[in-house]
This record gives structure tokens, sequence and C-alpha cells, in this order.
């Protein structure tokens, strides 16, 4: 059959119409491709979470380390949490990057290169049992100024010197102490430049035990108050904690070395990261459990056979700073929700390393989940408990109806 020439040009009208709406489809899809590409380029931009002055600062530093040749940009990385895709990287290539000084948490202890343990200290922590569990329990040598001046020789199993502070820092860069041998453990509350100390061939294996803020700020303002009693006599805590005395979220700030301004969530995420990546995570609510951890970790050897003995003898001998508090203040309460504000950032990050302690006993330990005490937690039991008392809580409302 013949097609009539009004059907023809309807069939041919068709056809150019369909050819038309692909080719429009094909102009959207590229533009849509332009706007994403330059949407992420803008994102990168929005996400560069290490402002002027820090990345100054923070030149200055590896100035002052003798590192400033290898870079001019040290941002850390940042990931897009929901893709997966790095925004913003300083590349493992980089020799510049200071986070290639650490080892990865996971990596296997017989690695390449020379290794020595850091211990990041953040104050009301158990940092004083820490580093005396070390020295008596475990034979461990490490850097603490005991007497003036400072010197290359121990005093009371301990060498004299200061890696507690900035100018003490620097001395012990100088004097190479990480490559001398003399310690087997750098303690310092100066995150980024304890990690200057090491280098891409003999790097640090960090660990830290982390206090919970609002406890560890409680704890921190008496413990100022009572040493400095005049300065605090008309100070309470909530006119201290807005004073420039104080620095916020303290412990996010130690680990992208940022120590002033605003912080935002790509600052947290960073600060997530490192900790993620780059320790092995304590928690010093659970002292005995991070201790054993330690231990299998570091393959640290006992004194005499009385390691865990002699563990829990300092542990007993130090007061629970930053756990004293725990139950004195409410939960909700105005000054809890007023002290969890002031350190939102390093709230978040505590609930994630309570995170990061549970997986890495799965991952680093095959350890099961356990109690404060390291005692391993039978969740059957707990269930059955949990189960009786919603029966008991149940049959006591009838109970109360007959009344």
């Amino acid at each position: 059959m013949i097609s009539s020439p009004p059907f023809r040009q309807r069939k041919i009208i068709g056809k150019i119409i369909t050819a038309a709406l692909f080719v429009g489809a094909l102009f959207v899809l590229i533009a849509a491709k332009i706007h994403f590409t330059e949407s992420i380029g803008s994102h990168r931009l929005d996400n560069d979470v290490t402002p002027s002055p820090n990345s100054r600062r923070q030149l200055q530093m590896l100035e002052k380390f003798g590192l400033s040749q290898h870079t001019a940009h040290l941002n850390f990385e940042i990931y897009n949490g929901e893709t997966g895709e790095t925004l913003l990287s300083l590349g493992d290539e980089n020799e510049a990057n200071p986070l290639n000084n650490l080892v990865d948490s996971r990596a296997p202890r017989n690695g390449h290169g020379r290794e020595t343990a850091f211990f990041f200290h953040i104050r009301k922590s158990k940092g004083g049992a820490v580093k005396n569990i070390m020295t008596h329990c475990f034979n461990l040598r490490r850097a603490e100024k005991r007497t003036s001046p400072e010197s290359l020789t121990f005093v009371d199993g301990v060498l004299n010197i200061d890696t507690q502070t900035l100018a003490g820092l620097k001395k012990a860069q100088e004097t190479n102490l990480v490559d001398s041998g003399l310690v087997d453990v750098i303690v310092s509350s100066y995150f980024f430049e304890g990690m200057m100390l090491f280098n891409p061939t003999h790097q640090g294996r960090a660990f830290t035990f982390l206090p919970h803020p609002v406890y560890q700020t409680e704890s921190l303002y008496r413990s100022l108050k009572k040493r400095y009693p005049d300065s605090f006599r008309r100070t309470d805590i909530s006119e201290w904690v807005q004073s420039d005395a104080f620095t916020d979220n303290w412990v996010v700030r130690s680990l992208i070395n940022q120590h002033s301004g605003e912080l935002t969530e790509d600052h947290l995420v960073v600060a997530k990261i490192i900790l993620a990546q780059k320790f092995v995570v304590g928690i010093s609510q659970y002292p005995k459990e991070t201790l054993k951890r330690l231990v299998m970790y570091y393959g640290w050897n006992e004194v005499n056979g009385k390691g865990f003995e002699c563990m829990n003898h300092f542990l007993n001998l130090e007061n629970d700073e930053d756990v004293q508090f725990e139950g004195k203040i409410e939960r909700g309460s105005e000054r809890w929700n007023f002290l969890s504000t002031v350190n939102k950032y390093d709230m978040d990050l505590y609930y994630y390393s309570l995170q990061l302690f549970a997986k890495q006993g799965s991952t680093l330990f095959g350890r099961p989940y356990v109690d404060k005490d390291g005692v391993p937690i039978d969740f059957a039991k707990l269930k059955a408990q949990k189960d009786k008392e919603k029966l008991e809580a149940f049959l006591n409302s009838f109970h109360a109806g007959d009344e």
C-alpha cells in the first residue's frame, strides 16, 4: 500500500521532533555535567578548612623545624561523608604532609622503617598514671623535664628533656631525640609540634586517652581554682569558659592545628579522620581496658611479670579527675547543656571516639565488647535481665491498680 503524502509528511515531522528531543536532552546532560563540575569546584573551595592565618602558622612551625622548603600548602584531608570522595587532600606522596610522620594505626608492626610510640597527652585524662605505668610497670624510657637545666641524662628513669613545651620540643628536635634511641615513647600535649619530631623514615605510632569534655572542663576549672584561688575567687565556670583564658574544643583544635577562630563541621570531619587513621583510641573512663590494648598493640614487656598488678596500683593512686563529676552534673541540666555547647565539637569527637573504641576492640584486638574494667559483656544476660525487669514492671502495674 502506497502511503499518502499527508501521512509521509507526518512521519517525517515525527522523526524530526524525535531528533530534536534527543539533541535537547544531550545539551541538558552536558550542561548538567558542567554545572556539577563547577559545583564540585566551589565545594572544594568552601570546604578548605585551613584559613590563611592558620596556614601561615603551620608554615612558621615548619620553618622552625626546618621543613618549610617542602611545601606551601598544608591542608589535611577532607572527605565527602556520603560519597567518600576526597574533597581536599595533601597526597601521601607529598613529603610535606605532617601526617606522614605518623603510622596508620592499622599498619602492621613489622612495616618498613623505624617507629617510636607517641602519646598525645590530653589534659585531665589519666596522663599522670599512664606516664608512671609506662616508666615503672613496663620500663619504657620517655622524656620529661625533671631538673634544670635540661640534659641528655636520666633522672629517676626519665630523660631530662621537656617535651611538654614548645621550647623543649625544639630542643628535642635539635638533639634528634627520636633517632637517638634514648626514648621508647614521646609524650606531649602538642600534637602538631610533637608529630614534627618524627619523619617518614622514623615514624610515630600514636595513642591517646580521650576524656569526657563536660567532666574534663569541670575538673580543669576546679583544679585551676584550687591552684590559683585569688584569680578564681570571683570567677565562676561560665565566666571562665567564655574568657580568653579558656580554649574551647581543645582536642579538635589540637588535632587540626587551629588554635583560634571559628570552627565548622568540616574541621570536625578532619579531626575524626586523623583520630581514626592515626590513633589507637583510648577512653579515660575505661583505663584498664585501654591499657590492656596498648600492651597488646605495642608489645610492651611487663617488669617482673606484674604488669597489670602494677597498672592497678598507679590507677588507684591517681584520682579519677575526669570522672569524679560523673553523676554530679546532671545530664540535661543547665550546667551540662552550657558546657556541652561550649565544647560542641569536642563532644561530637568524644562520642565518635566511643564508636572507634568499640570498633578497634574488634578490628585491631579481636576482643569482645567489654565494660570499663575490661570484663567481657554478656549481652544475652543483659537482655534477659532487661526482659525480666520489663515483666516485673508490667506485673507491678496491675498490683498498683489494685491498691
